[in-house]
């Protein structure tokens, strides 16, 4: 799949409308139901402020991050406009430094804990230096201090590039690991069935890169005692024909225990989610159709 120039503006699309208010709303509503409160949100939501403003029904207090001020003087009009501004609470910065640094560049803090995070951002998932993996590793550590459970939704560019001999070698791993941990051995054949389509050279790396993401939250937050429950990762076009790729996933704390926490939903079934395309504000069904365990 080739990837067009990436945008430096955020602008919404048919798509990402859908994907706002057809998929991660209810998602958003069950969780708030669920938890039986406003839910107090961090996140990306650039001046225009769209996910708020969708799911501000089910919203208290929000912290933003922004980079630029001047976005973030558009962000309070569009806030008092709206009638919010009295419960934004903004940072600035690069929201990586922020999360590793614990402040922003005027040294103000986010307000642990969230219960909803929405980190729709411009690039990938792995950089020289590792900083964005370190960023939502320090996000769920934090979370996990407080014992409180979140409802974590990323969206991301998806870049080919990103260092696909990464993903390759975490495959490899993933098939080691699936072998030792089923004794029949009349099951490894499928295992390596799905695992060598994983690593296809015709297989977009929008699959690759959805298992690899939902692996690393998984991970991340089981070493916090946290059950984690993935949903499929979602691909569409963006602003400017730039492909993103979008992630619900869903962290409950598990209390009393002094070890990692084993997740309900098993490697088998996260592994069996696959991916999901959504296409002219609808999801479209039949392009990527994988092996199943």
């Amino acid at each position: 799949m080739k990837l067009p120039r990436l945008q430096t503006a955020f602008e919404t699309n048919p798509n990402k409308d859908f994907i706002r208010s057809k998929y991660d709303k209810p998602w958003i509503e069950h969780w708030h139901h669920e938890r039986g409160m406003l839910l107090k949100y961090l996140g990306l939501p650039a001046r225009e402020m769209l996910d708020i403003l969708e799911w501000q029904h089910f919203l208290g207090r929000f912290t933003t991050i922004e980079r630029e001020e001047n976005e973030q003087h558009l962000m309070f009009l569009k806030a008092n406009v709206k009638d919010v501004e009295h419960r934004l609470y903004s940072l600035y910065g690069e929201f990586d430094k922020i999360l590793l640094a614990g402040r922003d560049r005027y040294g103000n803090t986010p307000e642990w804990p969230y219960d909803l995070v929405n980190l729709d951002y411009f690039g990938g998932f792995i950089y020289p230096g590792l900083a964005r993996p370190k960023a939502l590793k320090k996000l769920i550590q934090n979370q996990g201090t407080y014992e409180s459970s979140f409802l974590l939704i990323v969206t991301q560019h998806l870049r080919d590039g990103d260092s696909i001999g990464e993903k390759r070698e975490f495959l490899e791993d993933l098939r080691r690991m699936l072998k030792n941990g089923i004794y029949d051995n009349a099951l490894h054949p499928g295992i390596d069935e799905i695992i060598d389509w994983y690593l296809g050279a015709n297989i977009p790396d929008a699959a690759r890169q959805g298992l690899y993401l939902n692996c690393f939250l998984r991970d991340c937050g089981e070493a916090e005692q946290f059950d984690v429950k993935c949903r499929p990762a979602i691909v569409y076009s963006g602003t400017g024909r730039s492909w993103m790729i979008h992630f619900t996933t869903e962290f409950r704390f598990k209390p009393g225990i002094g070890h990692r926490a084993s997740s309900v939903q098993s490697l088998v079934e996260l592994i069996n989610l696959g991916l999901r395309e959504v296409g002219n504000g609808k999801f479209v069904e039949g392009r990527f159709v994988q092996p199943q365990l």
